[in-house]
């Protein structure tokens, strides 16, 4: 669990028919109270946790160890600026939106990274432009062949094939679905089966809906609207 206000720290539970149960002794610290934490994600293989700091643009690595609790922090500064979630393709590539530098217009980008052994993070496709504003999160298809970010200052959805060593490429000129201007699409989710993806828009009381084609590009096949405009919903999960 991620604690953002107060002491930002990471909190380990285990699961026991159905009741959540705090791991001993197994609170960690970010590297500041003020961080700003905004997302954390585990390796496929759950020997590696991250953390982002949007404060301080770092991204803290902690290796998990077999009791579960977490090895002591290793700090990584982002290459771009704005970190804001992170995620991790099937193939252990962590993939990090970043929000971009202030005052650029559609300035958003993604970055993909390999995990070292040591906690480092080595980067493989550096802040590639999503040509888009305020990407804050992404989401990784089922196959793991393609990551798409919700640009929520633009309206737009990117997206980039993920190669097999974790590079990003763009896919047809990058941006590949618009919902309304306004909407302001803050999450974004794909469906179990890899179809369709969804981007939850607070700005207008959507759902943008969209088929996810074989190549990777998105065919909108129309908003679906359940819920008040600028209501504060800030999540959205799919089956």
């Amino acid at each position: 669990m991620l604690n953002v206000g107060g002491s930002s720290d990471v909190v380990g539970f285990t699961l026991n028919h159905g009741q959540l149960e705090q791991i001993p002794q197994s609170t960690r610290f970010l590297t500041t109270n003020n961080s700003e934490a905004a997302s954390l994600a585990f390796s496929p293989d759950g020997k590696v946790l991250l953390v982002t700091e949007r404060a301080t643009n770092n991204i803290d690595v902690f290796a998990v160890q077999g009791d579960g609790r977490l090895a002591p922090i290793v700090v990584n500064g982002n290459g771009g600026p704005g970190s804001f979630s992170v995620t991790f393709a099937p193939n252990g590539a962590a993939l990090v939106s970043e929000t971009g530098p202030a005052g650029v217009a559609n300035g958003s980008a993604i970055s993909s990274y390999a995990v070292q052994a040591n906690g480092t993070l080595s980067p493989i496709s550096a802040s590639v432009p999503t040509f888009g504003a305020a990407n804050c999160w992404n989401e990784v298809t089922p196959d793991g062949r393609f990551v798409y970010v919700s640009n929520a200052g633009s309206a737009t959805i990117s997206g980039f094939a993920i190669g097999a060593n974790g590079a990003l490429t763009p896919i047809a000129g990058t941006v590949v679905g618009a919902n309304p201007s306004g909407a302001t699409n803050l999450d974004i989710t794909v469906s179990a089966d890899g179809k369709f993806l969804y981007t939850l828009n607070t700005g207008n009381g959507s759902i943008g809906v969209f088929a996810i084609q074989k190549d990777g590009t998105l065919v909108n096949v129309g908003p679906a609207e359940v819920f008040a405009a600028k209501a504060g919903f800030n999540g959205i999960a799919a089956n």
